[in-house]
């Protein structure tokens, strides 16, 4: 795997190996997409412009039990504490189809600094990341707490390939773009999207609330 797909870049606060989770089985979602709904280029402003719908979701103000009733099937909860102490619970859909397109997603979600204490309080040791942090499960007493979190962001890793005339076709032309080892950063700052377009075809897209872009997608990718 290609060092730029890790899951979410160090500036959404998130472990880049969140692939350590409670494996939770779920039936497929209630609310699932129809073909050619909910695709990742259907993106929707709040009229204020301080958030954007994806996914049937919209983000810091949609549950993470409202991820479950749209994407269903099966999920995982993870507890990441990195180096400085610092706690981010997220949700990891491997095989979610969304608009009639297998695709992979990882949910960070927000609760308060006392919830996510509580949750690390009855998680057990974890285990260390790369990172100098640790990862940890959710225990089942905490499942449905974990499920009351606000969703704060969205990476979709999508099955099908991209290349640039699909995503100009799709999105436009970028406000700026990135060039990293193996792929470039398509970035769309009045749309909370950093895409990351890797030189094969592979595709990362990365969605949060507008106003947050620079601090979370943008930043990052100045130093």
């Amino acid at each position: 795997m290609s060092r730029w797909r890790y899951w979410l870049p160090a500036g959404l606060g998130v472990a880049a190996t969140s692939v350590f989770f409670l494996s939770v089985m779920r039936p497929p979602g209630v609310t699932s997409s129809r073909f050619g709904q909910d695709l990742p280029w259907q993106i929707t402003r709040s009229q204020n412009g301080a958030t954007i719908g994806v996914f049937g979701l919209t983000i810091n103000e949609s549950s993470l039990r409202d991820a479950v009733h749209k994407l269903g099937r099966r999920y995982e909860l993870g507890l990441f504490q990195n180096p400085a102490g610092q706690l981010n619970l997220e949700a990891y859909f491997r095989d979610a189809v969304i608009g009639g397109l297998n695709a992979r997603l990882v949910l960070s979600a927000r609760l308060s600094e006392e919830q996510l204490n509580a949750l690390l309080a009855r998680a057990g040791a974890g285990k260390p990341t790369a990172e100098g942090g640790r990862r940890y499960s959710v225990s089942d007493a905490d499942q449905d707490l974990a499920l009351t979190a606000t969703v704060s962001a969205i990476t979709y890793l999508p099955v099908i390939k991209f290349d640039a005339d699909v995503v100009r076709k799709r999105f436009g032309e970028p406000t700026e773009r990135v060039a990293v080892k193996d792929g470039t950063h398509w970035l769309y700052p009045e749309l909370g999207l950093d895409l990351l377009l890797g030189d094969s075809g592979e595709a990362l897209f990365q969605y949060v609330p507008p106003p947050e872009f620079a601090r979370r997608l943008k930043a990052p990718l100045d130093h």
